[in-house]
């Protein structure tokens, strides 16, 4: 459903495999972890192996160029280059090793700018059919880029067998969710709750609760991000 494949991903499969690179359990948590988030098809393996094999590449080259510079004009001049091969080296390692961080974030930029609207198809579904599924469904066929792709994604984990019902997929995709935007989390899990109120006017309260939760988050973020803004 993704429309392209990145040509990180295509070099991560390509150039990453060649090489087995054993990560401690924290990093590769981690690393997997940012990966989902950018919904990357690749392995925490294929990252750092793309780092060191394209450093390796990077330093023989660099090796190479340096001794042709020695022979054609002095040591100096050649040990300077090879210095500023080998901060290269650094920059380019960091840099690939990091790319899933920052397609994670940006990735998450762009959802949140969708949260709101997403509580609110949400909610304007559930405030005439009570019914969970079909209200993410809802929301899921009127937004569009990424939070649109995450509900579909959510029904799909479901069908292939993942998760036995949608309240347990759209619990597993909320946990991204709770350190970088709480207030969407609590919008869900009101809207959750409104399935087990009796009462109809009760129910329309805790559906209203929810959307007012998000606006107030958002609000918050807003003067937060004012309050730091520093001249120029």
């Amino acid at each position: 459903m993704i429309p392209e494949v990145s040509r990180y991903e295509k070099y991560s499969k390509a150039l990453g495999r060649s090489i087995k690179i054993k990560l401690s359990e924290k990093d590769e948590k981690r690393i997997q972890k940012q990966i989902n988030t950018a919904h990357l098809d690749i392995t925490p393996s294929h990252v750092v192996g793309l780092a060191f094999i394209s450093v390796i590449i990077l330093f023989f080259g660099g090796l190479l160029m340096a001794i042709g510079i020695y022979y054609l004009a002095d040591i100096g001049k050649a040990f300077l280059f090879f210095f500023l091969v080998m901060l290269s080296c650094l920059f380019v390692f960091y840099y690939l090793y990091s790319i899933p961080t920052k397609l994670a974030q940006k990735w998450k930029l762009r959802a949140a700018s969708q949260m709101v609207p997403a509580i609110l198809y949400i909610v304007v579904y559930m405030k005439h059919t009570s019914n969970l599924e079909r209200a993410i469904s809802f929301a899921s066929q009127h937004l569009q880029g990424p939070l649109a792709l995450d509900f579909k994604k959510i029904f799909y984990d479901v069908e292939i067998g993942k998760y036995s019902t949608i309240k347990q997929s759209l619990e597993n995709y909320l946990e991204r969710w709770r350190d970088y935007a709480p207030e969407f989390v609590e919008s869900m899990h009101l809207v959750e709750s409104s399935l087990f109120e009796p009462e109809e006017a009760r129910r329309i309260e805790i559906l209203e609760k929810s959307l007012q939760v998000i606006l107030d988050g958002v609000y918050e973020k807003m003067l937060k991000y004012s309050r730091e803004i520093r001249t120029p």
